[in-house]
């Protein structure tokens, strides 16, 4: 004899069910984020992320499967949330034009409090809470490469040199733009936000110098 089956809840309980556990983790998701931006990444309080979101470590165990899985994903979102307000387009006539607007919003990106909090953390921490570095640098760094050299390639022909290695060069490209004013920013020696002019002379000085060598 078969036994009976538990009665499934109504379709609107479900959803106000599932919405609810969706408020929760996004709660949980922010108010790490903003333990993340005052204290770094490794000195996030989860007693405090607590009190401020609701729940319980059970809850976090839950979502995330631990106080380093919440770290994690408040790294993800945040990376994701910068990403989408970063503007790679290529508007300009020219390539030094569009190389530049790329480049001041690659800079811009670098020195948003939130991006700065986060490498100063995955540094300090050395790799530590496990995979929060690589989720950001694979969501953040490793992604305006990428877009970087997708840039490259649309630009091959069009004022630059056919034989680029785009991939080589967008990391070198990135590594250029980030020398400077955004060290200075990571070590505290630069107060912020920086101002937009600074950006955009920071922006020139690199298309100047990288269109030198590669330019078609």
């Amino acid at each position: 004899m078969s036994q009976p089956t538990e009665p499934k809840a109504p379709p609107a309980a479900r959803t106000r069910k599932a919405d609810a556990a969706q408020t929760r983790r996004a709660a949980l998701i922010e108010h790490t984020r903003r333990q993340m931006l005052l204290h770094g990444p490794h000195n996030v309080s989860l007693a405090e992320v607590l009190r401020l979101a609701g729940g319980s470590k059970a809850t976090v165990v839950k979502y995330f499967g631990g106080r380093d899985g919440l770290i994690a994903a408040a790294m993800l979102d945040t990376a994701q949330t910068t990403m989408q307000e970063l503007t790679l387009g290529e508007r300009g006539g020219s390539v030094a034009e569009a190389l530049e607007n790329l480049l001041a919003g690659v800079l811009t990106f670098y020195l948003r409090p939130e991006a700065l909090a986060v490498y100063r953390g995955v540094i300090a921490g050395a790799g530590s809470p496990e995979g929060a570095g690589r989720i950001f640098y694979e969501s953040g760094h490793k992604k305006i490469v990428e877009e970087c050299a997708a840039f490259l390639d649309r630009w091959k022909g069009r004022g630059l040199r056919e034989d680029l290695s785009s991939p080589e060069v967008a990391g070198q490209l990135v590594h250029a733009i980030r020398s400077g004013i955004y060290e200075e920013a990571l070590l505290g020696l630069r107060i912020i936000p920086v101002d937009a002019s600074s950006i955009r002379e920071k922006a020139q000085s690199v298309t100047r110098l990288f269109l030198a060598g590669v330019a078609s």
